[in-house]
């Protein structure tokens, strides 16, 4: 049996939560969850996934090798959602967020029950995360299993609008993020880095900056409305894009975009979308009011 701890800080607000959406909480099995995701998308095949995390099958079931368990929690300062207002490009980020959870029949202004300060995990809370490995692995599921914890610790996030930063965090722990864009490129990723700028002074003004980019460029690009990389509503697909700050030495931001292998996630063929020059420059702007 080998144990091993990580600490991690949130960076921007998580909305992850169990029965009760209007209180946020972490959850081992989102964790669990989002590592499968890793283990799978780095290249895993089925066969290697249940041998590490267990699968029902019948006779043929098979136990999971990890044991996930989460301590130590400490919430950080209060944070309170903000009015949403979709003039703004942090709209794309928060939208979903903001509108989980309400009444079908609720007015477009009307917030669900996670818009509100005990939604959310705020920016500075803390815990430990516990990862056991109970049983011996041959080396190659032991090298993957390793890949997919390392690319979590770094790049991964945990709760509603994973795909769009929230949620992000940062371990001490971690490998170097360059060495893992390094290490997942080599599995299939495509990603960028932000460049010209490429730090920002809080979390906020990284999330506007990436929000501006989703909206004014991916978005524009690719509808919404629109089977891409982004994602799709028929059929429902989740997004192969990533949006993911990074906390740098100096505790200012910087953020990168990270497209996973579309044979391993999307159910059709699509364009790629990332390439590793693409975010450089002044964040994408809505175009000037054309007066009459």
């Amino acid at each position: 049996m080998i144990r091993q701890s990580f600490d991690l800080e949130f960076i921007t607000p998580c909305f992850c939560a169990g029965a009760n959406p209007a209180m946020a909480e972490i959850r081992a099995p989102s964790i669990r969850g989002q590592l499968r995701w890793w283990f799978r998308v780095l290249g895993s095949s089925a066969v290697q996934e249940a041998a590490v995390f267990g699968a029902v099958a019948g006779d043929t079931g098979t136990g999971s090798a990890l044991r996930i368990a989460v301590a130590d929690f400490k919430r950080g300062l209060a944070w309170k959602p903000p009015a949403i207002d979709q003039n703004k490009a942090e709209n794309y980020t928060w939208h979903f967020a903001s509108a989980s959870g309400k009444a079908p029949n609720a007015g477009p202004n009307v917030t669900g029950p996670r818009w509100q300060i005990q939604g959310a995990l705020p920016p500075g809370s803390t815990f430990k995360l516990h990862i056991t490995q109970l049983r011996p692995l041959p080396p190659e599921l032991k090298e993957r299993l390793e890949l997919a914890r390392d690319a979590f610790l770094c790049f991964g996030t945990i709760g509603l609008r994973a795909t769009r930063g929230l949620g992000a965090f940062h371990c001490p722990q971690a490998k170097p993020w360059r060495d893992l864009i390094t290490d997942i490129s080599k599995a299939g990723f495509k990603v960028a880095v932000r460049q010209d700028p490429d730090a920002f002074p809080t979390w906020d003004s990284a999330l506007k900056d990436w929000s501006s980019w989703l909206r004014f460029k991916f978005r524009k690009e690719f509808k919404a409305t629109r089977y891409s990389a982004l994602g799709g509503i028929q059929p429902r697909q989740t997004s192969a894009v990533r949006f993911r700050p990074i906390q740098l030495p100096n505790e200012q931001l910087t953020w990168v975009a990270l497209e996973a292998p579309h044979g391993r996630i999307m159910s059709r063929a699509v364009p790629e979308i990332i390439t590793p020059s693409l975010l450089t420059g002044p964040a994408p702007s809505a175009p000037p009011n054309r007066g009459r």
